[in-house]
């Protein structure tokens, strides 16, 4: 699953931010790399929230998670894992 959820993202990345170019590594900084800037940080989290069905919290919104398409995997995981038993499928916002 987590190899499904990087090649997806990754797509959306180089398709939205990079115009096609698809070299883009797992650990890649996409801030230091002026991938994504702010606004795009935007883009991405409601693309992250509607493609993988999640729901974000505000404490979630740090740039420490967004920073590479590891780390962004590993809250999607998170998320789906964690979101069982939390209420959160009883008020999808989808």
């Amino acid at each position: 699953m987590r190899d499904d959820y990087k090649k997806q993202l990754k797509e959306f990345i180089a398709k939205k931010f990079l115009n096609g170019r698809a070299a883009l590594s797992d650990g890649e900084s996409l801030f230091a790399a002026n991938i994504i800037d702010s606004f795009g940080m935007l883009e991405l989290i409601a693309y992250i929230e509607k493609d993988f069905c999640v729901r974000l919290k505000p404490s979630d919104i740090d740039i420490d998670n967004f920073d590479t398409v590891d780390k962004i995997v590993s809250l999607i995981e998170e998320k789906k894992n964690g979101r069982k038993g939390q209420g959160e499928e009883k008020n999808p916002r989808f």
